[in-house]
């Protein structure tokens, strides 16, 4: 099978399409996709929900998601983990780190 990003007898890397191979950063909806993609991943948890999302000057992705760490009977007493993901601008994963760990049920003030 033949790599359409293969380089182009002029000396570019462009595609068949005309746009140029990792030229162009990660979108929002993108970043969120790769976020779910690493909880699954890296945490082994259930993924629960995006909370922020905020591009960086680098053109990179700073992610924070809630992930399901303990199930419980009634769900209001389920272990919440707050992680934050930090995504390069090409959409890969760059680290990670739990930020917060509450109940489900505890009433907290989003910002």
């Amino acid at each position: 099978m033949d790599d359409p990003v293969a380089d182009q007898p002029d000396g570019t890397d462009e595609t068949p399409d005309g746009d140029t191979a990792g030229s162009s950063p990660i979108g929002l909806a993108d970043a969120q996709a790769r976020a779910r993609e690493a909880v699954a991943e890296l945490l082994e948890h259930p993924f629960d929900g995006i909370i922020t999302a905020e591009s960086g000057a680098d053109g990179g992705w700073r992610i924070l998601a809630e992930v399901v760490e303990r199930s419980a009977v009634p769900d209001t007493q389920d272990i919440i983990g707050r992680y934050e993901i930090t995504l390069d601008d090409g959409g890969r994963v760059t680290g990670y780190e739990l930020r917060e760990r509450y109940r489900r049920g505890e009433m907290k003030e989003e910002l």
